[in-house]
């Protein structure tokens, strides 16, 4: 899917960069690029996502005691670890 920036008038070059930038990191184009450089056995991804579900869960759990957390924060938290 190809990213098509429009420029307007009055923007400026650093204006249109600025929003390239923002739309290839939106799109996680180059965190893909970045992650099929390599191989990385399955086991290996495996167990990255384990180490990442634990501590989500340790996270929310700590959210949860404390008094100023927005439930919009716990519901992202809820979210990821679907």
């Amino acid at each position: 899917m190809p990213i098509i920036i429009r420029a307007k008038k009055s923007d400026s070059v650093f204006d249109i960069i600025k929003r390239f930038k923002k739309a290839v990191t939106q799109t996680d184009i180059v965190q893909t690029a970045k992650d099929r450089m390599y191989f990385v056995k399955p086991s290996k991804k495996r167990a990255v996502k384990k180490i990442e579900m634990k501590r989500l869960r340790r996270r929310a759990r700590s959210l949860k005691r404390m008094k100023n957390v927005s439930p919009v924060v716990l519901q992202r938290i809820k979210e990821r670890l679907s």
